[in-house]
């Protein structure tokens, strides 16, 4: 098993550090090429040679995420290819025009499920040795769980994804040594996407409670061992998954929209109960909270002087702005392979394959700023440029540098604090807090409370209470918060009181659009709103086609006629389920 030839890279952690192998076996990481993994047999170890202590356990689950990493150019490729902000290029070739227009044959290759389940099935085989090595006390209490909620919620992230593309899947929780196995549907019948997300929820909600934070410098200290090449901030390993986020996306999909949003809100405080001291202060006001202090050099805010909003995508990960911003982030190393994919995929001076698209681009730049700016600066120079007439996505490439085409070191960033909350808006908004939801995409809470958020009057309770006072005598732990809106274009979008949850709705993922174009959560967002709407009786086949219909009409070309099938079959919302 592929877990076994990664502890046999680290057979001891003292001989590993004689040998100058630290950053390999580290990042395991983040090389999922065949020379580090395919071991010859004479070299493979016997299972009594494997997961004997902590230091194994460690190897494991980085070597997880060196596979893991590999998705990367597939997961943003299928999230946003097939939806309406990234457009293909002349030198696409015929499979990734497949994806565009959704006219997509069993054949092609980026369809080809089995990458995610290669992963899958050796995070299982992770799981099964790590209940083992608790069964013989080779992990204690704590040291099991860090490890185990990790890989269980990275292979729930990797479900949700397959389900999100697929619909009806196999769920297989077992170790299997051939992950062609799978291809059996009389061992492995598929499951429909709302029975895997029960199943997902029922066995992240297992964990216990005090394992739902990140793991960090004093939970698992002989992880800082082999990834201290990469910056820790704050003692939190932010490249490992965001796991209350992930139990808020899962509640969010599943329609419970309450939990969803408490889940959101334990996020958004994480720095509530830190001590405040000179160094944490201003951490206190501004992790997670889409914040802004209006000083040079603390701020994200794309109006200021200077736009260090791009940031976000380019700073270095131990960088403190960027990291209030950042909350799960894989560092792309010139020195690992996979070399990064997005390069290639992106920049001409790569292979120049997609590219933004018409419609994303007017998007940006029908922006109107109150500060007497023209447009939204999160598109030009920070999401996307133009090298000569020919646009080019930014957001990856922007360290890259074609005097210098071997340093390739990036930041893959899955998850961050805007989407948080724009996820939090779109829950709150379907229970009735529609204006929450505006404070937090448009000027913040304080512009929009004063105070406290109300409802009906009453300041609110958990999760929607935000304090934003701002006064000589007190300021609540909100009222550096600028909304989405606020930081990003500083003019507010008004909603249709007469149409309250729907046009909030259309405006929320109207904005995510803006603030997120091309980092992989696109066709995921729209899909989660047309199922959403199709199940109320809200016209949700419509909405996904005339979303998608709008990248080809602001290109001036026809509609394709597998867009045109969005709005009379959902089965056509989904790619077909082929083993390559």
């Amino acid at each position: 098993m592929l877990t076994e030839e990664l502890i046999y890279m680290n057979k001891n952690l003292s001989i590993i550090f004689r040998k100058g192998f630290l950053i390999v076996l580290c990042l395991g990481m983040f090389s999922s090429c065949k020379d580090t993994f395919d071991l010859d047999p004479k070299d493979a170890l016997e299972s009594t040679q494997v997961y004997r202590n902590v230091y194994d356990a460690d190897a494991a689950v980085l070597g997880i995420y060196g596979k893991f990493v590999g998705l990367a150019d597939r997961y943003v490729l299928l999230n946003e290819l097939r939806a309406d902000l990234l457009d293909v290029t002349p030198n696409a070739n015929t499979y990734l025009r497949q994806l565009s227009t959704h006219n997509v044959v069993e054949e092609n290759p980026y369809t080809d499920p089995q990458p995610f389940y290669e992963v899958i099935i050796n995070c299982n085989d992770v799981l099964k040795n790590f209940d083992i090595m608790r069964e013989k006390k080779l992990l204690d209490y704590t040291q099991y769980y860090q490890r185990y909620t990790d890989i269980l919620f990275l292979r729930s992230w990797l479900y949700l994804q397959l389900g999100i593309h697929y619909g009806t899947i196999p769920y297989v929780t077992d170790p299997l040594d051939n992950v062609n196995d799978i291809k059996d549907e009389a061992k492995f019948p598929r499951i429909a996407f709302n029975e895997l997300l029960t199943r997902l929820i029922e066995a992240t909600e297992a964990t216990p409670k005090e394992f739902l934070n990140q793991n960090t410098a004093s939970s698992s200290p002989t992880l800082i061992m082999p990834i201290n090449t990469y910056p820790i901030k704050d003692g939190v390993f932010k490249f490992f998954i965001h796991r209350r986020s992930l139990l808020g996306d899962l509640h969010l999909w599943n329609g419970d929209y309450l939990i969803a949003a408490s889940y959101y809100k334990d996020v958004m405080e994480t720095a509530t109960n830190l001590t405040e001291t000179t160094s944490q202060t201003i951490d206190i006001y501004d992790t997670y909270r889409v914040s802004d202090d209006n000083s040079t050099d603390h701020s994200l805010k794309t109006t200021a002087v200077i736009n260090p909003w791009s940031k976000i995508f380019s700073a270095p990960l131990a960088e403190r702005i960027p990291n209030w911003e950042r909350m799960w982030t894989l560092p792309l190393d010139k020195s690992y392979a996979p070399r990064n994919p997005f390069i290639d995929l992106f920049s001409i001076s790569g292979n120049y394959l997609v590219k933004p698209s018409v419609l994303s681009i007017n998007n940006w730049d029908n922006q109107i700023r109150t500060d007497g700016g023209l447009t939204d600066r999160r598109g030009f120079g920070s999401s996307y440029t133009l090298n000569g007439d020919q646009p080019e996505v930014l957001k990856y490439v922007q360290n890259y540098n074609v005097l210098t085409p071997f340093e390739v070191t990036g930041v893959w960033t899955l998850y961050r604090a805007a989407i948080l909350h724009l996820r939090f808006a779109e829950a709150a908004n379907r229970l009735g807090r529609s204006q929450l939801a505006g404070a937090l995409i448009n000027d913040g809470i304080t512009a929009v409370f004063g105070t406290k958020s109300t409802y009906n009057g009453v300041a609110d309770s958990y999760p929607f209470n935000f304090d934003g006072t701002n006064s000589s005598s007190f300021r609540g732990d909100w009222y550096r918060n600028k909304g989405i809106r606020g930081r990003g274009v500083n003019r507010n979008v008004v909603f249709d009181q007469n149409n309250l949850t729907l046009d909030a709705e259309d405006k929320i993922i109207d904005e995510e659009g803006l603030e997120a174009a091309y980092e992989g959560y696109r066709w995921a967002d729209l899909l989660r709103i047309a199922l959403r709407r199709e199940a109320n009786g809200e016209q949700g086949k419509q909405f996904l086609r005339d979303k998608i219909a709008a990248k080809f009409e602001h290109a001036g070309v026809a509609v394709p006629a597998g867009v045109e099938k969005l709005a009379l079959d959902t089965q056509s919302w989904y790619l077909p389920f082929k083993w390559k």
